[in-house]
């Protein structure tokens, strides 16, 4: 296998040179308006890369997955020579759907309407009365709108662009040469939910896109992750994706204890650390460095052999990349998170919320702690649940998340709204998101 490891001494990810923001408005239109919402159809989703789906979950050919983006429907199907292909489900006779499957297997592709055949390369292959068609045979000459379709990290990755760049040009160097690091394709999604939540997508793009409210609206990550702007890094990367470190195994500041508490008390203990040892700020970060020294001593005999290829501080930190527009991706020692708003396909006001957890399989150990609470998770491919927002929990920090979206998208509709954000420093990455965001609305 390439070796996609970064250099081991690495402390914290590299920083990134920025370009000066340039100050643009963000208006309550963009959250509110139905049209604004339609136009983004058609100017930033039909343009940009999105994930699909988890690669392992069509090993065979003729195995498929399809997605749904706002009106949007695509199918993603393995082909005989083990790559991807992906299709518009709109059929090529009168655009009926192809399917309503989430996932299956086929020889062929039938359109419940009138039956059209179609094969795995989306060519028509068998209609009909093939002979009542004035303008010619369609079997051989028709078939379904091809999608660009990509796999990386593990993922299927499709955009509706025929004249986009590749999906590498658009992540760019740092996020692939860092997401690959985790070889993310070795992992298995253990938990896979859905919930329809009641606010515009972008308030929950804009609330991954900075931290600044960690330490109030999210009170259980203050004893083990530090949150505060001048411990963490952000940087801004070119294409309107950004990336934030949180060095974690080390309190925020608002701890306001001489000692550590849980949960990073057993955290530390599971490396044979006694972490009443360490007193007092200074020492809280020695405590970091010093999980990551016995995690690469005893990392392989404990089973964790991904370690191997993480730099240091990807031994204890987290790092959060939000790829423009939507997908956020929390990297950790021993998993992945996907934190995704999708747009509602009508109703500005609303979204669905994906929740992934990818873990990396650990010899010995059958299950995992849940991020959605409750009883540990089992390290095998989760089933999809469907919810709406309150049915169940989406884990604690997430509902956290969502709890906060109803009200303000309340707020952007009232006459109280002052038409910009008043943003600090550490909130630039939002600034950031709504100047590309601007730029793709504008062209």
């Amino acid at each position: 296998m390439t070796d996609t490891s970064l250099p081991r001494e690495l402390q914290r990810p590299p920083k990134q040179t920025e370009a000066a923001l340039e100050g643009n408005l963000v208006s309550a239109t963009r959250y509110t308006s139905a049209d604004y919402l339609q136009r983004e159809f058609e100017r930033v989703w039909r343009r940009v890369w999105n994930i699909g789906g988890v690669s392992y979950q069509m090993p065979e050919p003729g195995d498929y997955l399809t997605a749904e983006l706002g009106p949007d429907s695509i199918i993603m199907t393995r082909q005989d020579d083990g790559s991807v292909r992906a299709y518009h489900n709109a059929c090529a006779h009168r655009a009926a759907r192809i399917t309503e499957a989430a996932e299956g297997h086929v020889q062929r592709f039938q359109c419940p309407y009138h039956g059209w055949q179609f094969d795995r390369a989306g060519v028509v292959v068998d209609v009909p009365s093939p002979e009542d068609f004035p303008q010619g045979n369609p079997c051989g000459t028709q078939r379904l709108k091809e999608v660009r379709c990509e796999e990386r990290f593990g993922m299927v990755w499709f955009n509706m662009d025929d004249s986009a760049p590749g999906l590498a040009e658009f992540l760019g160097e740092t996020v692939v040469r860092e997401l690959e690091s985790h070889r993310m394709e070795e992992m298995v999604r253990v938990l896979d939910i859905t919930a329809e939540a009641e606010c515009n997508w972008k308030i929950l793009t804009d609330n991954f896109n900075e931290s600044y409210h960690v330490t109030v609206l999210h009170p259980e990550l203050v004893p083990y992750i530090a949150a505060d702007y001048d411990d963490c890094q952000y940087d801004l990367l070119p294409g309107g994706h950004n990336r934030g470190w949180f060095p974690s195994f080390m309190p925020s500041k608002v701890w306001d204890k001489e000692t550590i508490g849980e949960p990073l008390v057993s955290l530390a203990a599971a490396w044979d650390i006694d972490s009443s040892q360490y007193v007092g700020r200074d020492s809280w970060k020695q405590l970091r460095l010093d999980v990551q020294k016995k995690k690469r001593e005893l990392g392989e005999e404990k089973g964790f052999k991904h370690y191997e290829w993480l730099a240091d501080y990807q031994l204890t930190d987290y790092v959060i990349y939000n790829i423009f527009p939507n997908n956020v991706i929390t990297v950790g020692p021993d998993g992945v998170q996907l934190l995704r708003p999708r747009p509602h396909p009508t109703d500005p006001a609303q979204h669905l919320f994906d929740h992934w957890w990818l873990v990396n399989r650990i010899e010995g150990q059958e299950f995992t702690p849940s991020p959605a609470g409750g009883p540990d998770l089992p390290v095998e491919d989760a089933e999809h649940e469907h919810i709406r927002y309150g049915e169940k929990t989406l884990g604690r920090t997430a509902d956290q998340d969502l709890s906060i979206g109803k009200a303000q998208q309340r707020g952007l509709t009232s006459a109280g709204y002052q038409e910009n954000f008043y943003l600090a420093n550490q909130e630039r990455r939002v600034q950031r998101f709504h100047e590309v965001l601007d730029k793709y609305m504008a062209e």
